[in-house]
């Protein structure tokens, strides 16, 4: 039987994971590289489609180049988040993001979703005391007929 002390734990570590992943859509769509980037740990691995990134540098080259090529405009809307503890310091998640992108400034009209994706993660707790991202997959389940692929490849956004 759970204890007060570890159904509080296990609430805190839920809230702090859902936080996390509530500052990774926040800090994409406003283009807070720096914080961002401190979502990952430091070898964490991010993909999506055949585009992998892996360790903070290769993640901040990654969404810096994203920038570069003018104005996107981007919500990310996660929702779904299924959580499992393999240990006091790792954890599974999977979550279902919707997201509405364009180049350009808003207003965008129309508002149609660009993707629909899982988000299939490895949560880790850090020593500073922080759940971090150690590895997100992005799997596509529905795309928009102007999505060509994952931001980031040769020939897309």
């Amino acid at each position: 039987m759970e204890t007060q002390i570890e159904r509080l734990e296990r609430l805190e570590t839920r809230l702090a994971i859902e936080s996390l992943n509530a500052d990774f859509c926040h800090y994409l769509d406003c283009n807070m590289i720096d914080e961002l980037v401190e979502l990952f740990t430091e070898e964490a691995r991010y993909s999506h489609g055949l585009r992998r990134s892996c360790g903070r540098d290769e993640i901040r080259r990654l969404f810096t180049d994203r920038t570069r090529k003018g104005e996107r405009t981007s919500r990310h809307m996660q929702t779904g988040l299924k959580i499992t503890m393999r240990s006091p310091v790792e954890a599974d998640g999977r979550s279902v993001c919707m997201t509405f992108a364009c180049d350009g400034l808003p207003p965008i009209s129309p508002a149609t979703p660009f993707l629909v994706a899982d988000f299939i993660d490895e949560y880790q707790y850090c020593s500073d005391g922080r759940w971090r991202i150690r590895k997100r997959h992005i799997e596509r389940i529905f795309t928009a007929p102007d999505n060509t692929g994952p931001v980031g490849l040769v020939n897309n956004h």
